[in-house]
């Protein structure tokens, strides 16, 4: 897969935050550049620069080394963008979706037809909860609402798969497991089971 300025980009807001674009648009194709000259650069704080910088780091976005300056006796750290991580935090922020939402359904599944509703959106609880809370909103004390998630359960299985599909994972599945029933049967099975939760 080719990565894109707006692949990266993406990848970058989703991981680190809106603020770190101007400086991963900077750094994206230079080689140590000291953090004064890129707070110059993108026109902006040294310390926010900083934290933005070490935010990244703590993604594997960037590298740096420090340096001592002879002549004013401090360590300047010089920093590098590493473009070949994009993919692999891609991969991360995309499995992590997915364990989202296949989270999300078993919750959603295990309350079929007992959730309730403030109907100003203050709560959404199950049935349990709903009545400890003698069915009236703790917020606002308006009566809970019952509500239907068919909707929600069909809308997370939908993404789910949406999601397994835009990775190719659901076709790596039925691979394992055509291999599975063909070489070792069950044992396969299992682990393709595995691979995709």
């Amino acid at each position: 897969m080719r990565i894109t300025n707006n692949k990266i980009f993406e990848t970058v807001r989703e991981a680190v935050g809106e603020d770190s674009i101007k400086i991963v648009d900077f750094l994206k194709d230079k080689k140590n550049i000291s953090d004064f000259k890129i707070a110059e650069k993108v026109k902006s704080d040294i310390h926010e620069v900083r934290n933005i910088l070490y935010r990244l780091y703590n993604q594997n976005l960037v590298s740096y080394y420090r340096k001592k300056d002879r002549q004013k006796g401090w360590y300047i750290s010089y920093w590098t963008f590493n473009k070949k991580r994009i993919k692999d935090l891609m991969d991360k922020l995309h499995y992590a979706k997915i364990e989202k939402f296949s989270k999300r359904l078993v919750e959603e599944e295990a309350n079929r037809g007992n959730v309730y509703l403030c109907p100003n959106a203050c709560v959404r609880v199950n049935f349990d909860k709903a009545t400890d809370f003698e069915f009236k909103c703790p917020e606002c004390g308006n009566i809970l609402n019952h509500q239907d998630n068919i909707k929600t359960i069909e809308f997370l299985q939908n993404k789910i798969k949406e999601l397994r599909m835009g990775n190719g994972i659901a076709k790596a599945d039925k691979v394992k497991k055509v291999a599975g029933k063909t070489v070792a049967g069950r044992h396969l099975s299992i682990t393709s089971k595995r691979a995709v939760a």
